[in-house]
């Protein structure tokens, strides 16, 4: 199976992920500590796979160095990351030259859904390490033949916005209220489409970017541990996103074309860890099918999301995936999900940070308080709050939004 390779029958993508999951399995078993114990088993159906043991983000705390299957001078890159509530622990996942190379070949197949040869590309991700997702979709969009700009993730938006004068992308690739607030800040600049990851892409900021710019908007899912890559829109997925976000059915898209060539997806129901079926919402779970430095098998995303085995209107038959959020946020009281769809559907508030202070919630606002008091009294009127001004939510790229406090730090780091 080629790299993204979406025209595959179904009954050819599952006979080459049966074969390509034997293989992870037979790798892992055999070279890693921690899979020790699966050495000598085999697939007979991919179905078989809900026997196996999950993998958890406790594991890659505690046992991260019994996963490695590559000796030290064959990693090329190291990643860590630290989780909520870890006690400042860090997860580490090693990556090989192999490996980082799908990453690039990946992200080179997918963005030819928004660019071609020739146009430029202004990324606003996190790009300081040599290896860092915003180098590497440099490098695979100079595969593809565009010219990549790497900005980096947005702190200064009037810099932003001159480089978006300067440079005049026809796509822009960033985290998703960053770039809606680069839109509100510089909406005499549109691009040709924009492409959000690393963070939810919730319906008001979709709508409020095709607004303000008058473009097609795409959405990207991927973690570390995934290898940076996982599913991408189609401009037919982006289209239905636009429309469900102007009013039609959940406000979600009509799923991100998946990597199948080198991971494959199951969705459990979070607590009790049984498989569920197309169309029903649950974890999503993750199990490489090529990975060389760490493999992970039936690896617990902690995303809430679904899979969709209705055709495209592309004309692929694989299946697609929605993600909703993080599963830990949508499931307090008040998330930070919630906040967005009454905040940032103003344009007078440019972003914001929330944290629980007791029973009190402070925010941090960018833009017009009186407005962020008044929409904020109106869906909570019991809500003890303080509004403050401020800069909003800064990120790298690796910190999602989260309201933090009351359930612990939030803000975890994939």
């Amino acid at each position: 199976m080629s790299v993204f390779d979406q025209t595959w029958s179904l009954g050819q993508l599952r006979e080459y992920q049966l074969a390509a999951l034997n293989r992870q399995l037979q790798w892992a078993a055999e070279r890693s500590r921690f899979y020790a114990g699966l050495r000598g088993r085999s697939l007979r159906e991919l179905d078989e796979i809900a026997e196996l043991p999950f993998t958890t983000a406790a594991d890659l705390l505690e046992r991260g160095g019994e996963l490695l299957c590559l000796r030290a001078s064959q990693v090329r890159r190291v990643v860590s990351l630290r989780s909520s509530g870890s006690g400042g622990r860090w997860k580490r996942l090693a990556f090989s030259d192999g490996d980082i190379k799908q990453t690039v070949d990946f992200f080179a197949a997918g963005m030819r859904y928004l660019c071609a040869a020739g146009q430029r590309v202004l990324i606003c991700m996190p790009g300081a390490a040599e290896d860092g997702v915003g180098r590497l979709l440099a490098q695979g969009l100079e595969q593809l033949g565009a010219r990549p700009l790497l900005f980096g993730p947005i702190a200064d938006y009037q810099d932003a916005a001159r480089c978006l004068g300067e440079f005049r992308p026809h796509t822009i690739v960033g985290i998703p209220a960053q770039i809606r607030r680069l839109a509100l800040t510089a909406p005499q600049y549109p691009p040709h489409n924009v492409l959000l990851s690393a963070d939810r892409v919730g319906a008001v900021l979709r709508q409020a970017i095709s607004r303000l710019w008058g473009c097609a908007v795409f959405e990207h899912y991927g973690l570390t541990e995934s290898g940076l890559g996982y599913a991408v829109e189609c401009p037919y997925g982006s289209r239905m996103q636009t429309a469900a976000a102007n009013g039609a059915a959940d406000g979600l898209s009509g799923g991100m074309h998946l990597r199948h060539d080198a991971l494959y997806t199951e969705i459990v129901e979070p607590d009790g860890g049984q498989t569920l079926a197309a169309g029903q919402w649950g974890e999503i779970v993750l199990t490489t099918l090529t990975r060389q430095a760490t493999p992970l098998l039936r690896y617990r995303s902690g995303d809430w999301g679904r899979l969709l085995d209705a055709p495209c209107g592309c004309g692929s038959v694989l299946p697609r995936l929605q993600v909703a959020g993080r599963i830990d946020e949508l499931r307090q009281p008040l998330s930070v999900y919630a906040l967005d769809d009454i905040l940032l559907a103003d344009d007078r508030i440019l972003d914001y940070a929330a944290v629980w202070q007791g029973d009190t919630l402070r925010l941090s606002v960018a833009g017009d308080l009186d407005t962020a008091r008044r929409l904020l009294a109106g869906s909570y009127p019991d809500l003890p709050f303080a509004v403050e001004a401020g800069t909003g939510f800064m990120t790298r790229g690796t910190i999602k939004r989260s309201l933090r406090g009351r359930g612990g730090e939030g803000g975890a780091e994939d």
